[in-house]
């Protein structure tokens, strides 16, 4: 009696590959198949209630996302993705959001003015008219808001009591779709590109890499950890090697 040996071996295999400890395996970009070198590790996955993930930004206990479906803003806790609370922001088309060490600050891709509101309440605390601009991300560093511009495809620096641009880089992908600071450096998502980028406070990219999910959006970095959220409403929480 012959024995079929392929079949046994591709059940193996299959086996094998189902086994939770290949599951857990470091990310090593899938969708490059000749890409060898693991460069991040996804350490956790999260869902969110957004119907539309866009931003993201950590504000010292929780993940905040934007829902661009409904302009709501959702604070989320980052090891169960449970809601903590919502905030339905003042701007329409809301983009991006980002936290000053006490208050929030929103951006939209259809109204030049940028507004600060309370963490807890939502009522607005400033707004900033910047006369011209389309944006679609908002970081807050340096005790600057930055801004993700889509009609210069430029990331402006931003006084937040004047609205004064006090300099700006390029965008290093096609668009920009996440922003976040990480205490030194930049980081980018694109979605049209598939692309976490690293860059300079000048703009100068130190690295790129491909993003874990196939529409990358907003960016957060909480002291240790970067997170990005996909269209697919996971947010990943990400280690990256040195």
């Amino acid at each position: 009696m012959k024995i079929k040996i392929w079949p046994l071996l591709f059940l193996i295999a299959f086996s094998i590959f189902l086994h939770p400890s290949c599951q857990d395996r470091l990310f090593d970009n899938p969708f490059d198949p000749e890409a060898g070198e693991i460069v991040f590790e996804v350490v956790s996955t999260i869902l969110t209630p957004s119907y539309m993930p866009l931003s993201l930004t950590w504000d010292g206990s929780t993940i905040w996302n934007v829902d661009g479906y409904n302009e709501t803003l959702y604070s989320l806790n980052r090891l169960s993705g449970a809601q903590v609370r919502a905030l339905t922001s003042p701007l329409p088309a809301t983009t991006g959001i980002a936290y000053d060490g006490q208050d929030l600050w929103v951006c939209s891709e259809f109204s030049v003015d940028v507004y600060k509101i309370n963490l807890l309440n939502g009522m607005i605390q400033k707004r900033l008219n910047l006369q011209r601009g389309s944006f679609t991300a908002i970081e807050y560093a340096l005790s600057s808001i930055w801004l993700a511009d889509s009609q210069s495809n430029m990331i402006l620096r931003v006084n937040p009591e004047t609205a004064e641009i006090i300099s700006s880089f390029p965008s290093p992908g096609v668009g920009v779709d996440g922003l976040a600071f990480d205490g030194n450096d930049f980081w980018t998502s694109d979605s049209a590109t598939l692309t976490i980028y690293q860059v300079t406070t000048e703009g100068t990219v130190l690295r790129t890499f491909l993003s874990p999910g196939q529409s990358p959006r907003g960016l957060a970095f909480d002291g240790h950890f970067l997170w990005n959220v996909d269209g697919d409403r996971k947010i990943y929480q990400l280690r990256f090697q040195n």
